[in-house]
């Protein structure tokens, strides 16, 4: 059985120097819901987080191997309404930004079922997907592109052999995962065009810090972006940063985007970038205190949860979960909830409904079923989308009320 490697280098300047400031536990992989019967063999791997004191990178120490982690992939991201809403408006704002024409290639690494790929909707465009999960299968059955392997040399040499060289590259949610990230970039100005563009999306270190958003920390995240690293590793690579954005709403929170070309690419250097590179200096991204304070502050959220929960417990009240997203699994394994606690969690994804959450074993259900309990009071896992349900749910229509846990533990409405 593969087993996990504990790194004592950085993976983006290499440097020994390496700081633990939070330990969440021995956690399982987080999307890694299982059957009954596979309790028994679960594995939990440390989750703790350091920062490296030369370059001020933000990394897990501890790798689980890739095909744990993203073989048989339960996230599909198009379950996502409000997800999918965002990948649409990124694909269609690039091709507007860029000017992608019919019989130019886009390419999307860990395309997962083709959320983004479908966003791209002018006649004629070339979509590509990069995928090594089953969550691929999906992508193809859409009637996309996909190359079936994780993301390298011999994924960039397919992509060229049957589309050329891409006009776009994303990776949303993707390039913070990657370990040997090194040779993932080597990568990328070979299968750029001269004015391709490369498009990372990512949740944002100082917005994980400032709203102690711990629960983004797992096991797929090895790295937490910020642009003070990123900037001069993406340079040794031949890659240069053009512009830089933040955006409210992604993935995983609120997140990074950063654009990049290849080195002495057409696109301009926007003041966005010096400008970030400067509001992260004064705010401290190289100050081991600030990440001693956030890692107090997630104590402080522990606490606070654990007691609002026992409050509600103590008054008689149920309490399920809503949504099963892997960084719910974080909170619920760092508290230590039990079925006793929460005693199901309604998802609309089909492919983790029936199992049980890792860890802390809590059973899947559809909405449907969920909705047939109707407890009082439902842990949103999925705090991230808290407008969008507060709108939409027909929970909240029939009376129902959300314990969101971050970025302050309270309820709502």
């Amino acid at each position: 059985m593969s087993v996990s490697r504990r790194s004592s280098s950085c993976r983006y300047c290499g440097s020994s120097q390496l700081a633990i400031f939070l330990s969440l536990g021995d956690q399982p992989p987080a999307n890694n819901f299982l059957r009954s019967d596979q309790i028994a063999s679960e594995r939990r791997y440390p989750l703790d987080v350091a920062v490296c004191r030369e370059c001020a990178l933000v990394q897990l120490l501890d790798v689980v191997p890739p095909e744990q982690l993203f073989g048989d992939y339960a996230y599909l991201s198009s379950t996502s309404k409000a997800l999918a809403v965002h990948y649409a408006a990124l694909a269609q704002g690039l091709t507007e930004r860029f000017e992608v024409r019919s019989g130019d290639v886009v390419v999307d690494i860990g395309c997962n079922d083709g959320v983004l790929l479908q966003g791209y909707i002018r006649p004629g465009v070339v979509r590509v997907g990069v995928e090594p999960s089953t969550a691929g299968e999906l992508a193809e059955w859409a009637g996309l592109s996909v190359v079936r392997a994780f993301f390298g040399p011999e994924a960039v040499e397919a992509v060229r052999r049957s589309s050329l060289q891409a006009k776009i590259v994303t990776a949303t949610n993707v390039f913070a995962h990657v370990d040997e990230v090194g040779a993932f970039t080597d990568g990328l100005p070979r299968l750029l065009r001269e004015d391709g563009v490369f498009v990372i999306e990512a949740p944002y270190l100082i917005d994980l810090i400032d709203q102690t958003l711990f629960d983004t920390i797992y096991h797929e995240h090895l790295c937490y972006l910020s642009l003070t690293p990123l900037a001069p590793f993406l340079a040794r690579h031949g890659l240069q940063v053009f512009d830089v954005e933040r955006v409210n709403f992604g993935a995983s929170g609120p997140a990074l985007r950063v654009y990049a070309q290849r080195a002495g690419g057409p696109h301009p250097v926007d003041a966005r970038v010096a400008r970030l590179l400067d509001d992260e200096e004064r705010w401290g991204v190289r100050q081991f205190d600030r990440y001693q304070d956030y890692a107090a502050r997630v104590e402080a959220v522990k606490r606070e949860m654990l007691a609002l929960i026992r409050r509600l417990r103590a008054r008689g009240r149920r309490l399920c979960g809503y949504g099963a997203p892997a960084k719910g699994n974080t909170l619920l394994n760092y508290l230590g909830i039990t079925p006793e606690e929460v005693e199901c969690i309604a998802e609309t994804n089909p492919r983790k409904q029936h199992l049980l959450t890792p860890g802390t074993h809590i059973p899947v259900v559809s909405e449907e079923e969920f909705m047939a309990r109707m407890p009082e009071y439902a842990l949103l896992l999925s705090w991230n989308y808290l407008d969008h349900f507060l709108k939409k749910s027909e929970y909240i229509r029939r009376g129902g009320r959300f314990l969101v846990p971050l970025p302050v533990p309270r309820t709502a409405p």
